[in-house]
């Protein structure tokens, strides 16, 4: 998509732009000065290319060996309101002290029938997904 398509789906009432980077790296490899820059400088691109802040953020990778504590709180600083790794789970009130390390419901290639989705939804698949936990945080 061009900016002026991304501007115009964000203009749309059921649709907000969240940051997923500037390049798209793994967080946790990256010195802190330069993983702060791909969560922070993303703010301001998007800002300015689309006029409004996001208040969200999807770390690339969310995974446990490319997000951590370190980015984690480098999102709190940036000020996003929340942000989601690519750890699978569902939200559940436990994670309201965890706003920037939440779990995720991935569509991807593997699981995108409705029947799939369902089940995830449902949440039956977090505890197999993650040795037994209901609650996935970093």
């Amino acid at each position: 998509m061009n900016w002026d398509e991304i501007r115009t789906m964000a203009g749309h009432p059921l649709v907000a732009i969240g940051a997923h980077s500037v390049n798209h790296c793994n967080l946790k490899r990256l010195s802190e000065s330069d993983a702060r820059h791909e969560i922070g400088d993303v703010k301001r691109i998007l800002q300015a290319k689309l006029g409004e802040e996001p208040r969200h953020f999807a770390y690339p990778y969310g995974y446990a060996s490319a997000v951590g504590r370190r980015e984690v709180g480098l999102a709190r600083d940036a000020g996003y309101a929340s942000a989601v790794t690519t750890r699978h789970g569902i939200l559940r009130a436990e994670h309201a002290g965890f706003l920037h390390a939440l779990p995720r419901i991935s569509v991807n290639g593997r699981y995108q029938s409705v029947a799939h989705i369902r089940t995830m939804l449902s949440g039956v698949t977090t505890p197999l997904a993650n040795a037994g936990k209901t609650v996935v945080t970093i």
